[in-house]
């Protein structure tokens, strides 16, 4: 998408264009580098520019067990400050984020060495490796693809014993959207037993 910037002609008066260059969407760039929408956040996620953050989509008065919550990975803003791309919202209001030249340039030098980087982490630890393979399968047969907290939760089902760390590595979310993640889903299994135990109790 080409953007232009617009300055008032002080003498004129006119509004004068002039073109900044060429900025892209994220997914647009990973079709660039030959990778699709997961793959491109994990490695911009590893190069510190996209963080995780959770929206509330729950409706007014749903009980906790309703809640709909939704993660994202938006552009940091330290990324933004720096020139290496911006946050918008289309014509629906519905967010994403462009990549400017300057991002574009910044990513490309430290592209390759980030892609192995994640790669040497993972095949470091066997589990790992499976568990990867395995969730990759799975997501496959799906129609509906999971999203990162639903990635942690299936491998905390099927591979109760991969780090966390490689968990992140693996969903592409940071350490502390995995440990969040974890927490919900240990708190949701540990009440229904507390209610249960509870129950037992009562004569």
């Amino acid at each position: 998408m080409e953007y232009t910037s617009e300055t008032i002609d002080s003498t004129t008066g006119e509004i004068v264009q002039a073109p900044i260059g060429s900025w892209i969407t994220i997914t647009e760039y990973g079709e660039t580098k030959g990778v699709g929408r997961k793959q491109v956040r994990d490695v911009l996620s590893r190069l510190g520019i996209l963080q995780d953050e959770i929206e509330d989509h729950t409706p007014k008065h749903a009980s906790f067990a309703e809640r709909k919550l939704t993660t994202r990975r938006r552009l940091t803003t330290k990324s933004i400050r720096s020139g290496l791309g911006k946050r918008l919202f289309s014509v629906v209001g519905r967010p994403f984020d462009v990549i400017s030249p300057k991002g574009q340039a910044w990513i490309d030098q430290r592209w390759a060495d980030t892609v192995q980087t994640i790669k040497t982490d993972i095949t470091s630890s066997p589990v790992a490796v499976a568990a990867q393979v395995a969730l990759g399968e799975f997501m496959v047969g799906r129609r509906h693809k999971l999203d990162p907290e639903g990635q942690v939760r299936w491998l905390l089902d099927h591979f109760p014993n991969v780090a966390q760390a490689d968990m992140s590595r693996i969903t592409g979310a940071s350490p502390r959207m995995v440990s969040h993640y974890v927490s919900n889903r240990a708190d949701q299994i540990s009440k229904p037993k507390a209610q249960i135990k509870v129950t037992l109790k009562v004569p």
